[in-house]
């Protein structure tokens, strides 16, 4: 299958791409500034979001797309634009360009990179499955809000086949390495320094969301219009500090309250297609990467 990957210079999409290709797949791949390093089996294009000829480029001819790009203003995908309009334009817009375009060209199957960001405030009384209502509070996660509603009314109306992944704090090891979640307490642990284990988050490696992006493209179940959230759970810095101190030995201490839980985010959708997430070993495995860095 030749899968066309938008973001593919991205910590999402660099996985998404590593993965595929493992599974035989070939990729078209957007990057945006510097070419990257050629891969065997990957067709660098350049192009962005709201671009309407590289977007052509990218799709068409194509068997399926993944769609992980996201354009942000500023150093974090949270801060919020400065220019507001011109943020949903790009991320937006230049979506339901893409999804048009996938249409045009007789895509067989889409599948959209949400955010848990969609669920910044949730109702008390109601499971948080993907039924639960839409509450984002900050302009990233209502440009994402809005691309699953997008492909809602792509897939339910039958116009193309269309799915959207859920994940939910990503995790893993990023390039640069500096830029992973949990680098900065790992190395902390590693230098015996006392640390702040106050926070956490449900999270996902970024791995298993590779894995769930071609279990949506391969799966011969009807997923069109679908969402499928994604998560192996809730993670506390306490935990990852405990974990980080068995590996290295050290002796750091903690200070701070621990995080729990409030909700359970369901994944049942996604695992009755046959989605098996990893377990603590894979959690155990990024931090003993990160620890392997040298000191900063």
């Amino acid at each position: 299958m030749l899968v066309a990957i938008t973001g593919g210079t991205g910590f999402v999409g660099r996985n998404v791409i590593s993965h595929l290709i493992d599974s035989g797949h070939t990729i078209r791949a957007w990057y945006r500034r510097e070419r990257p390093a050629e891969i065997s089996g990957v067709e660098w294009v350049q192009g962005s979001l709201n671009d309407p000829d590289a977007t052509a480029t990218l799709v068409d001819g194509c068997d399926a797309v993944v769609h992980s790009a996201v354009t942000r203003q500023g150093q974090s995908f949270m801060n919020e634009p400065d220019d507001p309009i011109g943020y949903f334009e790009t991320n937006v817009i230049g979506s339901l360009r893409l999804i048009e375009q996938a249409r045009k060209s007789n895509v067989q199957r889409l599948v959209c990179i949400s955010s848990g960001t969609v669920h910044q405030q949730v109702a008390d009384d109601l499971p948080l499955d993907e039924r639960h209502p839409l509450w984002p509070t900050t302009m990233y996660g209502a440009g994402k809000a809005s691309l699953e509603t997008l492909c809602h009314a792509y897939g339910l109306s039958g116009r193309l086949n269309i799915a959207t992944l859920r994940p939910v704090s990503i995790v893993g090891v990023d390039d640069p390495v500096a830029n992973s979640k949990w680098f900065d307490l790992v190395q902390k642990i590693k230098r015996g320094e006392q640390v702040d284990i106050s926070g956490g988050g449900k999270v996902i490696p970024v791995t298993d969301l590779a894995r769930a992006a071609e279990l949506l493209l391969r799966t011969d179940k009807d997923i069109a219009g679908q969402t499928y959230n994604c998560t192996i759970g809730f993670y506390s810095n306490h935990r990852i500090a405990t974990i980080a101190k068995e590996i290295c030995g050290s002796d750091s201490e903690f200070c701070g309250e621990e995080k729990t839980s409030a909700r359970q985010l369901h994944t049942e959708k996604i695992e009755n297609l046959g989605m098996k997430f990893s377990d603590e070993s894979e959690i155990r495995r990024i931090v003993t990467r990160l620890l392997n860095e040298p000191n900063e």
